[in-house]
């Protein structure tokens, strides 16, 4: 039996006690999701207040055979997308030229860097680049479904992930002062 079914049935006969409880339970779940899709963190907070209301509305959809974390994590992650369409016209976007040059950077050995670490880095990141690499990377889409979920060609979601990758490479060694072990 799911873990989560009795405050699933709760949020379902719309307890607030179980939303709330939901809420508790889920809230560092959602943020972490939210905020490697948002330009800061007041913006992720609005991302997670409205993927859990989304939740407490459309509760019914979900299908208590499988994992509820796997199901919000993509009710999380198009309420961020929806987010970045209905503002995309207020994100900055970078011209080609503001690319990370096309150095080579040295293999690094050993990579200890602390989530916040990382999530300084993708904060660097402009926004389309930032969202195609969590899409493919982390959420693990195919370029077909983030050109459709962006609205941009699959070849234009394959040239941003390398230019995020670059990107990441090149502001990790600048983190590092160009070192490398």
């Amino acid at each position: 039996m799911n873990p989560d079914q009795e405050l699933i049935d709760g949020c379902r006969r719309q307890s607030r006690k179980h939303q709330e409880v939901l809420f508790t339970r889920y809230y560092a779940f959602a943020m972490s999701v939210c905020l490697r899709y948002a330009a800061h963190r007041e913006e992720a907070l609005e991302m997670v207040n409205d993927a859990f209301m989304k939740v407490f509305q459309h509760i019914d959809r979900y299908d208590t055979d499988r994992p509820f974390k796997a199901w919000f994590r993509r009710v999380l992650v198009n309420t961020s997308l929806d987010h970045y369409r209905s503002t995309r016209r207020y994100h900055q976007s970078v011209a080609l030229t503001d690319d990370v040059p096309d150095e080579v950077m040295p293999a690094v050995q050993e990579v200890n860097l602390e989530t916040d670490d990382i999530l300084r880095l993708f904060d660097q990141l402009p926004h389309m680049q930032r969202h195609v690499f969590n899409l493919f990377v982390v959420e693990g889409y195919s370029h077909e479904e983030i050109g459709a979920l962006l609205d941009i060609s699959p070849g234009t979601s394959r040239s941003n992930l390398t230019r995020a990758r670059k990107r990441l490479q090149h502001l990790y060694h600048l983190q590092n002062g160009g070192c490398h072990s």
